[in-house]
């Protein structure tokens, strides 16, 4: 008998992962009109925040998802490392800033702000003159990309993370 909770425990871990990664799926495709403006990073700083290591799982998903729908190329190895440092920076952090949600903004600016370096790091082994052009060229769009997610978790953060904990506790 205990062996059924187990593994249904696990189907319903399997089926929100994939349900949370599809939302960042649907999420990027959403605001894809507006450049550098994105939820992502919101959702998962948030869904790090409630389901902790299961986060890779949700974002490895979800860069798949990126990569089938927009081909792999150079761009796609990005994120197959920077969604998971996102993760990784929301894991260490956690236990210092809580539910500070002006404190998750602000990691949320950083991470913003850096993306384009995290990008450029895949163009090193290739041309690193072409990975130096690349970020500092692209620099005035992390900034933009570093104030919307200041502003987007700022306003959505402690609403979305209250909402998916509700949610979770009723179907748990």
């Amino acid at each position: 008998m205990e062996s059924h909770g187990c593994i249904l425990m696990s189907i319903k871990r399997i089926v929100r992962m994939a349900f949370l990664a599809a939302i960042l799926t649907v999420t990027m495709l959403a605001v894809k009109p507006l450049p550098n403006i994105e939820l992502i990073s919101l959702l998962v700083i948030i869904y790090t925040l409630l389901y902790g290591k299961d986060s890779f799982f949700i974002v490895t998903v979800f860069s798949i998802i990126e990569g089938l729908m927009w081909g792999f190329g150079l761009w796609w190895i990005g994120y197959l490392y920077s969604w998971p440092l996102l993760v990784v920076a929301v894991l260490l952090l956690k236990r210092f800033i809580k539910e500070k949600f002006i404190l998750w903004a602000v990691v949320s600016a950083v991470f913003g702000l850096i993306f384009g370096s995290l990008f450029a790091i895949a163009y090193i082994p290739l041309d690193p003159s072409y990975a130096l052009a690349s970020w500092i060229s692209g620099l005035p769009w992390d900034v933009w990309h570093g104030v919307w997610n200041f502003a987007l978790m700022l306003v959505l953060g402690k609403p979305i993370y209250k909402l998916l904990k509700r949610l979770d506790a009723k179907i748990s």
